[in-house]
């Protein structure tokens, strides 16, 4: 059985000992429970499946996402 690799990208606050991140689309800081997971199948160096933390935080990736299905019933 193959094991996943897991990449955590954030910066760790010295006083709390949270990870925080910051959001692409709404550039705030946000800590690392607001970003989803995302696996990616085979893309370890031997094959393995890579589970890392999405780039956008759930906020923007749910209304990103409801902006595409609302575009897209407008056309």
């Amino acid at each position: 059985m193959q094991k996943d690799i897991v990449v955590v990208q954030g910066e760790q606050n010295p006083v709390t000992g949270t990870v925080n991140r910051k959001c692409p689309c709404c550039e705030v800081v946000k800590p690392l429970n607001d970003f989803g997971l995302r696996r990616m199948k085979h893309a370890g160096p031997n094959g393995e499946d890579v589970i890392r933390n999405q780039s956008w935080c759930r906020e923007c990736r749910s209304s990103g996402r409801r902006a595409m299905l609302v575009a897209w019933d407008a056309a």
